[in-house]
C-alpha cells in the first residue's frame, strides 16, 4: 500500500523517510507487550493504533516483492524467517510515532487537499491522462484495502510529511563549510612537465631463451586461442508473420465498432467543487450561489483559490465520487448544485463550461485499427507456433527438423568466442542480434535441449550448440617473435619508472625540471590550470591526485592518461578560489550540504520519538497472522 502512499509524495524528504524508520527501530528495537490489546490491533504508539489489515497488506506486498527477487514463491511463515515480518513492524512502527507526533502537535490535512492529492496521483489516471474512478477502484482492490482505509493512510502520510518537512527545513550548514568545500573543489593547479615515451630507454637485448620460455608459461593466457562455440538459432516473430496477415472491410468495421468506447469522445466539464465542513455549511453556500453571489467571494471566506477548487475537463470518471459525478453531470452550464453529501467532506459544485461528446469517424481511426488487429493476429500465431514447435522438440525433433517440418529458417553461426566474434576479432558471419544470446550459448553443451526464450518484440528463439572448440594455448615456435616483443616492452616499463621515480628524487633535491628535461633531450612544457577531477590523455586520474597532493614546486610521477609514457610533473602554481555571493557552484554545494543536515535531524528525531512514544506490539496476534518463529 506504501507504494502508492510514496508514489505521488514530493520532495527527498518523504523519499528517505521508511530507510530511516526501518533503520533506527531495527537498532533500537520494539517492545513486547500483549496487554491492553484488542484483537484486531498489531501495534500502538501512544494514542495511535495500527490495525492487523493493515498489516497484512503491507507484508503481502513486501512478501510478494522479495519472491519475486528470488525467483520463487513464498509462504507467510517462510517470509517470516527471512525477517520480512520484523521490516514492516519497523516500518509500521515508524509510522505510527511519527503520526503520533505530528497529532500531539495538532498537524492535520483538510479532506480538499486529500482529495486533490489523490485525484493528482498517476497511478489513479485512466487512458485519457485525468484521474479514473475505475482504475482507482481496481488498484485498491489489488491492494486487498477499503478506499476509506486507503484515504485514512493517504492523510497520515501527508500529515507526517508536514512534520518531517517543518524539521528538515531546520537544517543549517556551519558557517563557512560550503565556502571551504567550494575552495577545496575548484582549486586548481598548473604543472610543468617531462613526457618521457618509452623509447627513451634505448633498445633492449633480447632475453636467453630460459628467460623467454618461463615468460611465456607465466603469461601463457597472452597467447591463448580462444574457446569458440558453434550454434544454430530458430526464431518466431511477429514481424515476419505480420506481411501474411489480411484484414477486410468488414473485420475493420466491426473492429470500430467494438472500439467505440474507447474512441468516442465523452463529454467534459469543467466544474468548481467547493468543499465545505458540514450540511449546514454547504446548504448556506448552495443558496447563496444560486442567489448571484460570487464563487471567488465564497472562496476567499474559506481562504481557498479558484485553482483549489476547479476541476477541468473532466469526464463522469474523472471524480473521486460516482455520486458527484452524477450530481455533475445533472446540471447545466452555470448550474449550482445542492448540497451533496461527498466521501471526504459535502461539497457544492457549479458547472463552467461543457463540452459534449463527439462520436469517432471511421477514416480517422481506421490504419490505426488495422494495425492494431494485425498485430494481435501475427501474436496469436506466433503463440500457436511456438506450442507446435515446443510439441515437437519435446518430441527429440532438432531445430533444422523443426525448421523443415513447418518452413522456418535456421540460423548457423560458426566459432564464436564469449566476446560473440570469431578468433580473428571479427563478427561471425550471420550472427544475430539477440540481447544475451552468447552468454546463452556458453552456458550449454552439445546437443542438450532448452526451452523457447523470449524476443523484445514479443517473439521467441531457440538455440542448439551444434560444436564446441576448447581454449589452446598456441606453441611457442608460433608466437615466439609475440613473446619477446611482449617481454621487452614489460622491461621498457620497469626501466621508464625507474628513470621518472629518479628525475623525481632529483627535482625534489632541487635540480630544476628544465634541466632534468634537457638532460633526456626534451622539453618541458606548461599546462593549462587543472581541477582535481580533470584528467586527459597526458594528464591520468592519478597523476592528477598525485599532482594535488604535492606542495607548491614538489615533484611527482604517474603514467600518462594514454599510452606507456610516464609523465614527470613538478606544481608551478596553485590558485585558491576566494568564493563570494552568488559564485557560479557555491549554491549547489550549499544545497546539497543543507539537505545532508536535513538528512541528519530527521534520523535524530526518528530515535527520540523512539524514546518518546513507546511501541508495543502484539506478538500473540503477529504469531496467528504470519506462524511462529519457526516458520509452522
Amino acid at each position: 500500500m506504501l507504494n502508492f502512499l510514496r508514489s505521488h509524495a514530493s520532495g527527498w524528504v518523504a523519499k528517505i523517510l521508511i530507510g530511516l524508520l526501518v533503520m533506527a527501530f531495527a537498532v533500537w528495537g520494539i517492545a513486547d507487550v500483549f496487554r491492553g490489546f484488542t484483537s484486531t490491533t498489531i501495534l500502538t504508539a501512544g494514542d495511535t493504533e495500527i490495525p492487523a489489515d493493515r498489516f497484512a497488506a503491507e507484508y503481502r506486498q513486501r512478501l510478494n516483492e522479495f519472491a519475486e527477487r528470488i525467483g520463487q514463491p513464498l509462504t507467510a511463515a517462510e517470509g517470516r524467517k527471512y525477517g520480512i515480518d520484523r521490516r514492516v513492524i519497523a516500518q509500521l512502527a515508524g509510522s505510527a510515532v511519527l503520526s503520533e507526533e505530528a497529532s500531539d502537535l495538532g498537524l492535520t490535512v483538510s479532506d480538499a487537499l486529500v482529495a486533490a492529492d489523490i485525484r493528482g496521483d498517476q497511478n489513479f489516471f485512466g487512458a485519457f491522462g485525468k484521474f479514473d474512478r475505475q482504475t482507482y477502484e481496481l488498484a485498491l482492490a489489488q491492494s486487498q484495502i477499503s478506499e476509506a482505509a486507503f484515504v485514512n493512510d493517504r492523510r497520515e502520510f501527508m500529515t507526517r510529511d508536514q512534520l518531517l518537512k517543518a524539521v528538515a527545513g531546520g537544517a543549517t550548514v556551519p558557517a563557512g563549510l560550503a565556502e571551504a568545500m567550494y575552495e577545496y573543489q575548484y582549486e586548481t593547479r598548473t604543472a610543468r612537465y617531462i613526457v618521457l615515451p618509452p623509447d627513451l630507454v634505448g633498445d633492449i637485448e633480447d632475453p636467453a631463451e630460459d628467460v623467454v620460455a618461463a615468460y611465456y608459461a607465466q603469461a601463457s593466457n597472452r597467447f591463448t586461442k580462444e574457446e569458440t562455440r558453434s550454434f544454430s538459432v530458430l526464431t518466431v516473430k511477429p514481424s515476419d508473420i505480420a506481411p501474411t496477415i489480411g484484414v477486410d472491410a468488414a473485420q475493420l468495421e466491426q473492429a470500430f465498432e467494438d472500439r467505440r468506447g474507447l474512441l468516442d469522445k465523452p463529454e467534459t466539464r469543467t466544474v468548481i467543487q467547493i468543499p465545505l465542513p458540514d450540511a449546514e455549511a454547504a446548504a448556506d453556500v448552495s443558496a447563496r450561489l444560486k442567489a448571484g453571489e460570487t464563487v471567488e467571494s465564497v472562496l476567499t471566506e474559506r481562504g481557498l483559490s479558484l485553482d483549489d477548487v476547479t476541476l477541468t475537463n473532466v469526464t463522469e470518471r474523472g471524480f473521486l465520487s460516482p455520486d458527484i459525478a452524477a450530481a455533475a453531470f445533472a446540471l447545466e452550464q452555470g448550474e449550482v448544485s445542492d448540497a451533496i453529501d461527498g466521501p471526504l467532506a459535502h461539497v457544492v459544485l457549479k458547472v463552467e463550461n461543457i463540452s459534449p461528446a463527439a462520436p469517432a469517424v471511421f477514416e480517422d481511426h481506421k490504419e490505426a485499427i488495422k494495425a492494431q488487429l494485425v498485430e494481435d493476429a501475427a501474436a496469436d500465431a506466433v503463440f500457436d507456433l511456438y506450442n507446435k514447435i515446443e510439441d515437437e522438440r519435446a518430441g527429440g525433433a532438432t531445430l533444422d527438423e523443426v525448421a523443415t517440418r513447418f518452413s522456418l529458417d535456421v540460423v548457423s553461426v560458426d566459432e564464436a568466442t564469449r566476446t560473440g566474434l570469431t578468433r580473428a576479432g571479427q563478427p561471425p558471419a550471420n550472427m544475430p542480434s539477440i540481447p544475451g544470446l552468447i552468454s546463452e550459448v556458453y552456458e550449454m553443451d552439445i546437443g542438450i535441449e532448452t526451452p523457447a526464450n523470449d524476443l523484445p518484440d514479443g517473439g521467441y528463439y531457440w538455440v542448439e550448440v551444434t560444436g564446441v572448440t576448447p581454449a589452446e594455448v598456441k606453441p611457442l615456435d608460433d608466437v615466439r617473435a609475440q613473446v619477446i616483443a611482449l617481454w621487452k616492452s614489460e622491461q621498457r616499463k620497469v626501466l621508464l619508472d625507474a628513470l621518472a621515480q629518479s628525475l623525481v628524487e632529483r627535482g625534489n633535491a632541487g635540480e630544476s625540471i628544465d634541466a632534468l628535461a634537457a638532460e633526456q633531450s626534451r622539453v618541458a612544457q606548461t599546462s593549462q590550470p587543472m581541477l582535481r577531477r580533470f584528467s586527459n590523455d597526458t594528464f591520468s586520474r592519478i597523476g592528477v591526485n598525485s599532482l594535488f597532493g604535492s606542495p607548491e614546486g614538489g615533484f611527482s610521477y604517474a603514467l600518462a592518461g594514454f599510452g606507456d609514457s610516464m609523465v614527470v610533473m613538478q606544481v608551478a602554481k596553485i590558485e585558491t578560489p576566494e568564493p563570494g555571493n552568488g559564485t557560479a557552484g557555491l549554491d549547489e554545494i550549499h544545497d546539497a550540504l543543507s539537505e545532508r543536515a536535513g538528512d541528519d535531524l530527521i534520523a535524530s528525531l526518528v530515535t527520540a520519538l523512539q524514546e518518546k512514544h513507546v511501541v508495543e506490539v502484539n506478538y500473540g496476534l503477529l504469531d496467528q497472522m504470519v506462524g511462529d518463529a519457526s516458520g509452522s
